[in-house]
């Protein structure tokens, strides 16, 4: 029975995030109880439980991984403040004269939005918003399309984001438990053609552009907005019209504890621009960063120091830039790290779900000895993604998902024998159906609330687009392995 002990520590933690809907006390209760194993000591366990904590922070490319979180969201948080949303939002007004060009124009936005699930909704939103208005399109299906081209997007770009660095941190986790050869970026690069899940549910999206292609609840609220006529007038500025603190507190009431059940990063996003709106100051910071990771990381065998680097020098350049149009220093500090203290939380689960992951080797392998005899290869993928999802759907967090079942996934698919770029694909599409479709999701909420729309209302509407694209993600995930 000893044998069991390998894997406890990680279901005993994913049946409390699932019952709590709380992550991280979750992990500390999987890592302090297989500490307690490995100890042989109640008393001892504490310590123990300390030392794997430290290990994995003393680790170098755990800190890479855990810096590029940091920097990254302060780095945003600078943008945010030099009004560069501001003037491409003034920009876009002028073009955008219909209903199918202004929800063609929200995916139009993503090369300079993609950055972050959260800039992305917040940045693309401000943009939008007023001019949906002004065309009658439902509120529901401007939080439908924010959403759905915010994670489903951005878990397939494999540089300059802030999903980048924390998915090769669970996956480089998982290349050591799992005893897998190679690098964690070569592993996620390889698995992004099998994200079936991310794809499906960015082409039904697409698609729904087009009222033939509209079914149940949205398809009524297409019509109702077809027909309805908006009094309200909006000529008001976009940085007196939009204020994301409000919405978020609309957003917070209308779900009651949905936002609670949140595990991700914190979603609010939005600051307030101190310049005059100017383009170049979104578009500077995105031309050096882009360019200058793939230069770093062109025959690197450290890629995620090399996204470090190359983020360190684009967010110096690009506060220097700020300062010399005005920003004061102290601001910019200031705002650097209130951006950067809004992944605190995204940082800590890594922290804690790193060791689990240690503790679960130390205690053995169960999976190796007995699940891998009796398991075929083929069909670890589609119950990953099954097991995945629903676990993320019900605490809410795709990154804590990924945190608790990547490094059982990729030991299971190494002990049958199966495709570990597969298996990696099945547990970032489970979490992905997550962020786009749970109710306690904070992007689901935070989606709701940019566009004001019925949290609920907007949760019944979405539901039978995304589960669509869950379950045909499904079938190709158990087909795909036998034609491979």
């Amino acid at each position: 029975m000893e044998i069991w002990f390998s894997i406890l520590p990680s279901i005993i933690a994913i049946i409390l995030a699932i019952w709590t809907k709380q992550v991280i006390p979750s992990l500390l209760a999987g890592l302090w109880f297989g500490s307690w194993i490995v100890a042989d000591s109640f008393l001892q366990s504490f310590n123990q439980t300390i030392s794997y904590v430290i290990g994995v922070l003393t680790d170098p490319n755990n800190m890479n991984v855990l810096l590029f979180l940091y920097i990254f969201s302060g780095f945003v948080s600078l943008i945010q403040v030099s009004g560069g949303i501001q003037a491409f939002a003034k920009l876009m007004a002028k073009y955008l004269t219909n209903s199918k060009r202004t929800l063609a124009a929200l995916w139009g936005l993503l090369p300079i939005t993609f950055i972050d699930c959260g800039f992305r909704v917040v940045a693309t939103g401000s943009i939008i918003k007023p001019i949906a208005e002004k065309q009658n399109i439902s509120k529901e299906r401007m939080a439908y399309m924010l959403n759905n081209s915010a994670s489903p997007v951005i878990i397939l770009i494999p540089f300059a984001t802030t999903f980048v660095g924390y998915v090769l941190g669970v996956i480089e986790k998982g290349v050591q438990v799992a005893g897998i050869e190679g690098s964690a970026f070569s592993l996620f690069i390889r698995s992004l053609p099998f994200n079936f899940f991310s794809y499906l549910s960015i082409l039904i999206a697409l698609l729904s552009i087009v009222p033939m292609f509209n079914f149940g609840k949205m398809k009524s609220l297409l019509q109702k907005s077809t027909t309805s006529h908006r009094k309200e007038a909006f000529g008001v500025e976009f940085s007196e019209e939009f204020d994301h603190k409000e919405k978020a507190h609309t957003a917070k009431d209308q779900t009651g504890n949905a936002m609670k059940g949140s595990m991700e990063h914190d979603h609010d996003m939005d600051e307030k621009s101190v310049l005059k709106p100017r383009l170049v100051n979104l578009i500077f910071p995105l031309a050096v960063l882009i360019p200058l990771s793939f230069f770093l990381m062109m025959g690197s065998d450290e890629p995620a120091r090399s996204m470090l680097v190359a983020l360190a020098v684009t967010s110096l350049a690009t506060a220097f830039i700020y300062r010399f149009q005005g920003i004061k220093l102290k601001t910019l500090m200031d705002r650097f790290f209130k951006g950067g203290n809004k992944l605190i939380v995204t940082i800590t689960i890594l922290a804690v779900a790193w060791p689990l992951s240690d503790v679960s080797q130390d205690l053995g392998r169960l999976i190796e000895t007995t699940l891998g005899e009796n398991l075929s290869s083929n069909l670890v993928p589609v119950l990953l993604f099954i097991v995945t999802g629903a676990v993320a759907y019900f605490i809410g967090s795709s990154w804590g998902s990924w945190a608790l079942m990547m490094p059982i996934g990729m030991t299971l698919a190494v002990t049958t024998g199966g495709s570990v770029p597969i298996v990696i694909a099945a547990v970032l599409s489970g979490g992905t159906f997550d962020d786009v479709t749970s109710p306690v999701s904070g992007m689901t909420a935070m989606s709701a609330g940019i566009a004001e729309a019925d949290h609920m209302k907007y949760v019944k509407a979405m539901s039978p687009y995304n589960f669509a694209a869950a379950s045909l993600a499904a079938v190709l995930f158990l087909a795909v392995p036998w034609v491979l």
